[in-house]
């Protein structure tokens, strides 16, 4: 086919195209390669827009393209346009100098097919599909337009190498809401937790989106949806095949009438893998019961309330409120807590215990070592993103704190750390608080028009200012530092007022010494008045140095001025 150059300004992207995100690092690089390679490729556009021309001398009329539409190769287009948008800003300057203006990028590389919109559309999708790093959300955008234009399931993943599974679960990512599909486009979920989120309705997607604003994993999605949708073979006592776990309290979901599978089918064995509860106030009971059965158990190693947390002891971690919570799911893990606390067992916050946890697994070799070694302490978490669940953890022993028999030597020593803490932390914002306050009173009093002599208050606070403002190596003479706090500025002036003029003349050679003597006269006018008075032999030896220099370079620049203008006069 024919290629022609075609001017950018004629052409536009399609919105028929399915692909409509773009990497602007890759489009940088593309561009760059392609001002040092040129265009290898060309694009292929249609024409978009004609107008019909009248030749005067023949009355001929001639149909004359006026715009395109990209086709193929929009990326290529973009790149190309960074170039044209860099040259353009260059001609600028070249017409201000009077300079050749450059027109290397305003045209490109173009085959012009007449194709309809369906053969159009189907091309897009063929060039984007068949990219290495196809977006899955732009992909299933696209097969679902194919499936529009009546191509069936089995020709989408024949055309593509895809598998039909393949093909239908790209297709399901359609029913995300836009946040989720922008989450999955950043990697802030996996495309596996995806499929599962796009299965619900919008109100619960955006439950979820709310509820979950960080990197999410395949797991806690499948649990939102186990615990938001009452999923009887994702509960705890039946993955588990707990039997008797509730001394005959509740009925069994296998024979309860809540048991969605019982409202068709006798057999719950048979039909168990759809089985729903419908009494949300029975599930939730449930989970909590269990969660308590399973605390039960390991009531003789755990830590009682009041007690000091010995080696060999398990502790129970009680859960805090994350801020994005909503209502009910506060409501939810308030009813845990309050079931589990009437136990009579210590419940503590690990962070304001511990060190961090350890995230080896329980039957890691180095975990068992640490805990040997009384370097980690057994503990049991009570929620897992959504729900009761019992889990075992490990936290990492303080030292500090710890004695040869118990992880804290007394609790009451944590209690007094954590008050000297707030105390801490109530100072600090007392400081933070007075000084921002007063920092707008510098900018907003009229202190500058005090017309009374320096106040000796003044005169200290003064010498601070120009003391912090000399060079580091002079400071770390004087053994201060002005990015270290504890360097008392204030102290070191009021008990040595006899070296303040040696601090001020620190600071006038700090200044003399910086980038901006180059740039501001004033500045370089100071260093004459200074070392003309303070060294006045080294400044008349460079003065002299200086004025012989210049003299030479002046005596040899005028006598090539006459040499110009003894030739001017020969001229004329």
């Amino acid at each position: 086919m024919e290629v022609q150059n075609i001017r950018i300004d004629l052409i536009s992207p399609s919105p028929l195209n399915p692909r409509k995100t773009f990497d602007e690092a890759a489009l940088q690089e593309l561009a760059s390669n392609i001002e040092k390679q040129g265009l290898l490729q060309p694009i292929t556009v249609r024409v978009a827009k004609s107008e019909d021309v009248t030749d005067l001398e023949t009355g001929d009329v001639t149909t004359i393209p006026c715009s395109y539409e990209i086709v193929c190769g929009e990326r290529r287009f973009r790149a190309v346009s960074l170039l044209k948008e860099k040259e353009d800003k260059e001609n600028v300057a070249k017409i201000k100098a009077h300079r050749k203006k450059s027109e290397q990028f305003q045209t490109i590389s173009c085959i012009v097919r007449e194709i309809t919109d369906d053969e159009a559309f189907e091309a897009m999708i063929t060039e984007n599909l068949q990219r290495k790093d196809v977006d899955p959300i732009e992909e299933a955008f696209a097969f679902a337009q194919l499936t529009q234009k009546g191509r069936t399931l089995e020709d989408i993943a024949l055309k593509f190498g895809k598998s039909t599974r393949f093909v239908f679960d790209r297709i399901k990512l359609n029913g995300l809401i836009p946040e989720l599909k922008d989450r999955v486009r950043n990697g802030d979920i996996p495309l596996s937790g995806a499929m599962i989120l796009s299965k619900l309705e919008d109100s619960s997607q955006m439950e979820f989106h709310k509820g979950n604003p960080n990197q999410c994993s395949t797991d806690m999605i499948r649990r939102f949806v186990g615990s938001s949708f009452l999923e009887i073979d994702k509960a705890d006592w039946i993955e588990e095949n707990a039997d008797n776990w509730d001394n005959g309290e509740f009925k069994p979901c296998a024979q309860c009438e809540n048991n969605t599978v019982n409202h068709g089918c006798l057999f719950y064995e048979m039909n168990n893998k759809n089985a729903r509860c419908i009494n949300s106030d029975c599930f939730r009971k449930k989970q909590i019961a269990y969660l308590i059965r399973k605390i039960q158990l390991e009531s003789e190693c755990l830590v009682k309330a009041g007690e000091p947390l010995s080696f060999g002891k398990t502790v129970i971690i009680e859960t805090k409120f994350d801020t994005y919570w909503n209502d009910a799911r506060k409501a939810f893990l308030e009813q845990t807590l309050e079931a589990v606390r009437s136990l009579g067992f210590e419940m503590i916050n690990p962070y304001d215990v511990f060190n961090g946890k350890c995230w080896y697994a329980e039957d890691d070799e180095r975990t068992q070592k640490m805990l040997e070694d009384g370097e980690i302490y057994r503990c049991i978490s009570l929620w897992n993103y959504y729900c009761p669940e019992f889990d075992v953890e490990y936290y990492y022993i303080r030292k500090e704190l710890s004695s040869s028999t118990s992880a804290l030597a007394d609790p009451k020593d944590i209690e007094r750390e954590k008050i000297n803490e707030k105390l801490q932390k109530a100072k600090d914002k007392v400081i933070e608080k007075s000084s921002e306050t007063m920092r707008k009173w510098a900018q907003e009093k009229p202190y500058y028009k005090r017309n009374k002599e320096l106040s000796v208050d003044e005169q200290t606070v003064f010498d601070v200012m120009i003391l912090r403002n000399c060079s580091s190596e002079y400071l770390k003479i004087l053994k201060l530092s002005k990015y270290e706090k504890d360097s008392d500025f204030v102290k070191y002036v009021r008990n040595n007022q006899a070296d303040r003029n040696h601090w001020y003349r620190a600071f006038i050679a700090n200044n003399l010494s910086s980038n901006d003597v180059m740039f501001y006269p004033c500045m370089q006018k100071c260093q004459n008045i200074l070392f003309a008075e303070q060294y006045p032999d080294d400044y008349t030896e460079l003065s002299k140095q200086l004025a012989t220099s210049f003299e030479k370079k002046q005596k040899k620049l005028n006598e090539r001025l006459k040499e110009l203008e003894n030739d001017n006069t020969e001229e004329a």
